[in-house]
């Protein structure tokens, strides 16, 4: 979905978009897209930018850090972004971002990309790192078998190779 800000009837205007299955792809390997976004908001044109808020609703699958299993994540969350030219952005470059560059996007000055604001804010609003539950216990390095399911009776006790010397000496008999 794309806005044309010359389509704007005085310079500001509502959209709204319900992606049916197929529609909208997440390229992204950890993900998989549960449910079709739909995403709603209003944008509003100045000369050479705009403002652009609005709400964004998904369901997405992810993997569990420790056992790979696949958690199901509600997304819901608002957005509120401006959108400026690149020159103008150039213009008004600091040496150091603040909070306020952290909703700052850069567009040609014509249309806005709905869709490319859509994956980005869904895969803001999923963690970087998902467990499954508090007491997961993750896979065996071993063997592979997933020890929420079952003990896998593997010794999973590793040393480190660069204090194999000191484990030597330790388990050496006294003199």
């Amino acid at each position: 979905m794309r806005i044309e800000l010359a389509s704007l009837e005085s310079g500001k205007g509502r959209f709204a978009h319900n992606y049916v299955q197929g529609e909208f792809v997440l390229e992204e390997e950890r993900l998989r897209l549960l449910r079709p976004p739909t995403v709603q908001g209003e944008i509003r044109r100045a000369d050479r930018s705009a403002q652009v808020k609005g709400r964004v609703v998904a369901g997405v699958q992810v993997e569990c850090e420790r056992c790979l299993m696949w958690i199901e994540l509600p997304v819901d969350f608002s957005f509120k972004l401006e959108y400026v030219t690149q020159e103008d952005y150039l213009a008004q470059q600091a040496d150091e971002l603040s909070d306020a560059d952290l909703d700052l996007t850069v567009f040609d000055g014509e249309v806005i990309d709905i869709d490319a604001l859509v994956t980005e804010e869904i895969l803001l609003a999923v963690p970087d790192h998902v467990i499954c539950k508090d007491d997961c216990r993750g896979i065996c390095p071993r063997c592979g078998a997933d020890r929420n399911t079952r003990d896998c009776g593997c010794e999973t006790a590793e040393v480190d190779p660069r204090w194999a010397g000191l484990k030597e000496l330790v388990n050496r008999e006294k003199w």
